[in-house]
């Protein structure tokens, strides 16, 4: 298999992800289709700049939706899955141009997916989590806080000592 084909599969599939989480009409599925297909041409091509213009049709068309009222967790997923498109676009081009059709990078390719995903997810969850959950503060939760920072920074200045300190 030809070195970047999985990962620009997995751009066009997060790219897709994206489109769907904000294609509401109008303006916005305009763009995220140009996006789109800019994003393919580009992992098909092996080009870095067509597979930047495609993530940028994506954003724009994120953006469109988020003009055209949106949930803010279909933006921010939307944000993420457009982000994952561009890296893992970006991570086909790179290695089309850096290696031959007969070098193996499939595993490469998955686990950078993979770990891109990931941390994808993570921002996205952070992003989201405080939207989600409602904490109320009360005098034993900062009273645990503090402690808990106490200890900590205690044991990390106690762990970059010396022992002739």
């Amino acid at each position: 298999m030809t070195p970047g084909r999985v990962a620009g599969a997995c751009a066009v599939g997060s790219g897709a992800v994206g489109f769907v989480l904000v294609a509401v009409g109008g303006l916005a599925t305009l763009l995220g289709v140009a996006g789109l297909c800019g994003l393919a041409a580009g992992c098909y091509a092996g080009s870095r700049s067509v597979v930047t213009l495609g993530a940028v049709g994506l954003f724009l068309a994120v953006v469109a939706a988020g003009v055209s009222g949106v949930s803010g967790p279909s933006l921010v997923g939307a944000s993420g899955a457009v982000l994952v498109a561009w890296t893992a676009g970006q991570t086909a081009t790179e290695l089309q141009s850096a290696f031959d059709g007969g070098t193996r990078t499939r595993r490469l390719e998955l686990v950078h997916v993979a770990g891109t995903t990931l941390v994808g997810t993570g921002v996205v969850g952070i992003a989201l989590v405080p939207r989600a959950i409602t904490v109320d503060p009360s005098p034993l939760g900062t009273t645990l806080v503090l402690g808990g920072a106490v200890v900590l920074t205690a044991q990390l200045l106690g762990s970059t000592r010396t022992d002739g300190a």
